[in-house]
């Protein structure tokens, strides 16, 4: 029966040796696809006949498998594609396959499939899809907090619309006023119209005012509609007290700068504010002020927030205004401009207005038996009871506008070939030597 096993062996070998084949051609085929993870083959051998010592025991057939290099990392280009995403380190996107669509409105799968092929690009829909059709997911980030609204990932969808104004309704403030006493104060005499110094300064008054007040800084405000204005601040010495060297300051911001004669051309903000001879602030108690009424140049604004909390101080530094940060939460209405998308996979949206907002934050999923995964169509895999549950990953790090190239080294590929080549040459050089034995056996009985 040696010889009938002799050629039983060489069959399945050839089987073998055109099973690596096969995995050859196709890490060939697919060395230019993004993200491709090359097939190796892996040979097993199958004993015919345990036998009962080892020297009774025969050379055994061979089984072919395929082992998976998915943790072999692809070298990382960048791109002018400001979507595109690689993985340095271990893990996948998580995508989803589209299965139809009604009345206009794509319809997903809802099983998630993993893949490295970055490639992604903005669909006509705003979807977010690679090459082999596949929808990213992500997770959606909460507006008000910047941080991921829940734990679910859902397919990314970019809406290209024009992001609406909003309104001014804080403005964070950080100044010291000078200390020294060679500082000029404004005192109701010094003015044409004296009642108005706790309310308004009239245009007449102007030239006195910019004397006797210090430049606070300034700071672009917008109304519900996005329209803009200029807020400027001044800052002037309205109180000293002698006995406890106390000094009170009144903030105005310019509220018609083409005011003439008796009209307003500076509005008190309403509010008083008093410093120590240490220094600190002592009035008011709370560390912001609301700012209600406020119009500039015809332009009315909504309620806004005066918050400057400790940074509000009175100490030595000359004799002008040290105004370190003045800035605003309001912005016009703006267009899109594009998408970012940094290391740790936030989707960043940008707008003509110079406004960013994250969208999403794209999770990197691993898994602890890599090798165990389901290869399907289109470079992606499936998990299966082997590869364990998907888990996100903190280590691995996404570059923007950046692919990963397949890891497939050709060198080596036509170097294995070259050897499963031989090898299958041999296996069938195993059948004709078998086949002239049997022959050889047939001779003698004739």
């Amino acid at each position: 029966m040696g010889v009938y096993d002799a050629m039983s062996n060489a069959v399945v070998g050839l089987q073998a040796q055109a099973y690596a084949l096969q995995n050859i051609s196709g890490n060939i085929a697919n060395s230019s696809t993004t993200g491709y993870k090359s097939v190796e083959t892996a040979f097993q051998d199958l004993l015919t006949s345990s036998g009962t010592t080892s020297t009774s025991q025969n050379s055994a057939a061979v089984q072919a498998s395929s082992v998976l290099t998915n943790t072999v990392q692809g070298n990382i280009a960048a791109t002018s594609v400001s979507t595109n995403m690689a993985i340095s380190g271990d893990g996948y996107f998580q995508v989803q396959s589209k299965v139809g669509e009604v009345d206009g409105t794509v319809l997903l799968s809802g099983t998630n499939y993993y893949t490295r092929q970055g490639d992604f690009t903005m669909n006509a829909d705003g979807y977010m899809t690679n090459t082999s059709g596949f929808f990213l997911t992500g997770l959606p980030i909460d507006p008000t907090t910047g941080n991921p609204s829940g734990s679910t990932a859902e397919p990314i969808k970019i809406d290209t619309g024009i992001i609406p104004a909003k309104a001014t309704s804080s403005i964070a403030y950080e100044a010291n006023l000078p200390s020294a006493s060679s500082v000029a104060s404004l005192a109701s005499t010094d003015l044409n119209s004296p009642s108005t110094v706790a309310g308004y300064i009239t245009a007449s008054d102007n030239s006195t005012f910019l004397t006797k007040s210090l430049a606070g800084g300034s700071v672009t405000a917008y109304d519900a509609q996005g329209n803009e204005v200029t807020l400027n601040l001044r800052w002037a010495k309205t109180a000293t007290d002698t006995t406890t060297g106390a000094n009170t300051w009144s903030l105005y911001y310019q509220s018609d700068s083409a005011a003439t004669g008796t009209d307003p051309e500076w509005t008190n903000v309403g509010t008083s504010f008093t410093f120590n001879s240490s220094g600190a602030r002592t009035s008011p108690a709370a560390d912001s002020i609301s700012l209600s009424g406020v119009t500039v140049n015809g332009t009315a604004l909504s309620t806004m927030s005066f918050n400057y909390g400790s940074n509000l101080t009175q100490y030595n530094s000359g004799t002008t205004v040290t105004q370190t940060d003045i800035t605003q939460n309001g912005y016009k209405a703006g267009t899109y401009t594009g998408l970012t998308i940094n290391s740790e996979g936030m989707i960043t949206a940008s707008y003509s207005n110079g406004k960013t907002v994250d969208l999403y934050k794209v999770g990197i999923y691993s898994f602890d038996g890599d090798s165990e995964l389901l290869a399907i169509s289109g470079n992606a895999y499936q998990q299966t009871k082997g590869s364990g549950s998907p888990y996100l990953s903190s280590a691995a790090k996404i570059s923007g506008s950046a692919l990963e190239a397949s890891n497939v080294d050709i060198t080596d590929q036509f170097s294995k070939m070259i050897v499963t080549q031989q090898a299958y040459s041999a296996n069938s050089k195993v059948i004709s030597t078998a086949n002239s034995m049997m022959k050889d056996v047939l001779d003698i009985i004739r």
